[in-house]
């Protein structure tokens, strides 16, 4: 059996309208349902941080050589609901996670001349690298690799299990438009629980620690 990819864009207009009971547009047009669709993909996008990414940005010396606006795909800083990490490398096979500061910390810190990145920090929609790149290490090839959750109203731009959310969603909001407040409410929960167990699941997956690693003791005790 063919593996899994979940539902298209089109494969979910088609079950919203089968729990709907409206096969073809009546009362529903696909429009509005699909518009439901894409506030739902960035509802879950935000909630649940589904949408997971990494991307470079290659160190200049042009402006603005503080703070960068875009990834190097084209990925938008200002796109960006949270970053998670920043890593600086170069041809030189120099690797160094860099450390995550606000920008009302820059002022403590110490005066340094241009050269390899240390700090990084996300602010509105700019992304900021301190000390800025020299001149030797962008032609070193330098580059800062970062993961993020980006914004997205694209459904299938999300893993395959966020897009079931979508549906009841879409149902919702379709039962709310009805007047039929009291299964609007119900999709709707079914909507939000849905999320919450993804969240609690998937997103805020706990650290392992030492003790979990470590193998019971099974001796016991001659007589007992």
């Amino acid at each position: 059996m063919a593996a899994f990819d979940g539902y298209t864009a089109a494969e979910i207009l088609t079950q919203v309208r089968s729990i709907l009971a409206e096969p073809t547009a009546l009362y529903w047009t696909a429009d509005e349902i699909n518009k439901w669709v894409q506030e739902a993909a960035m509802d879950i996008a935000t909630k649940v941080l589904g949408y997971e990414k990494s991307d470079y940005i290659t160190l200049s010396t042009s402006a603005p050589e503080l703070t960068y606006g875009a990834m190097q795909g084209g990925d938008s800083i200002d796109g960006m609901v949270k970053i998670y990490g920043a890593v600086y490398y170069n041809t030189a096979e120099t690797h160094r996670g860099l450390m995550k500061i606000h920008p009302r910390q820059i002022e403590h810190l110490p005066e340094q001349t241009a050269g390899e990145p240390y700090y990084w920090w996300h602010f509105g929609d700019e992304f900021g690298l301190y000390p800025v790149a020299s001149s030797a290490i962008v032609t070193a090839g330098g580059k800062v690799k970062v993961y993020y959750s980006m914004l997205d109203e694209t459904i299938t731009n999300l893993p395959w299990h966020y897009r079931l959310p979508a549906i009841y969603y879409a149902v919702a909001m379709a039962r709310k438009k009805q007047g039929m407040i009291a299964e609007s409410n119900q999709f709707y929960a079914m909507y939000m629980n849905s999320l919450a167990f993804y969240r609690a699941d998937l997103y805020e997956r706990g650290v392992d620690s030492k003790d979990m690693f470590e193998i019971p003791d099974g001796t016991r005790v001659v007589g007992r």
